[in-house]
């Protein structure tokens, strides 16, 4: 577990630590479904929305959108965009209603990699 106030991150003295936040099992342990690692990142995500209205949060060191793709490129080359994640749910339900259920889950990183990553056709 990360040490966190309700999903503000907070260093050993126990002050929050600017601009971090947890959620899910590293927030409260290992405990809880899906419908609980929801509500806890709803609940980091309300805070960061807070803490950004209130200019609490650090400055970025280079405030361009492009930084920001690049490091998530550079930490996580195998992340996949939310477009992707769009592909990988039209087709789980397509798989899903040819068998008569609403949806058919990928079940290996490579066939969600496959999906997620290929690039629809304009």
């Amino acid at each position: 577990m990360i040490p966190n106030r309700a999903g503000r991150v907070v260093d050993a003295t126990g002050a929050v630590v600017p601009g971090e936040y947890c959620a899910g099992w590293i927030k409260r342990g290992p405990s809880g479904v899906i419908g609980t690692n929801k509500k806890d990142a709803t609940e980091s995500i309300e805070l960061l929305l807070e803490d950004g209205a209130a200019g609490l949060l650090p400055a970025p060191q280079v405030p361009r959108p492009e930084a920001v793709e690049a490091l998530v490129a550079q930490r996580q080359p195998h992340a996949v965009e939310y477009a992707g994640w769009e592909a990988i749910d039209a087709h789980e339900r397509d798989r899903g209603s040819a068998a008569g259920r609403p949806r058919i889950k990928l079940c290996s990183w490579d066939e969600l990699l496959a999906i997620g990553r290929a690039r629809p056709v304009a």
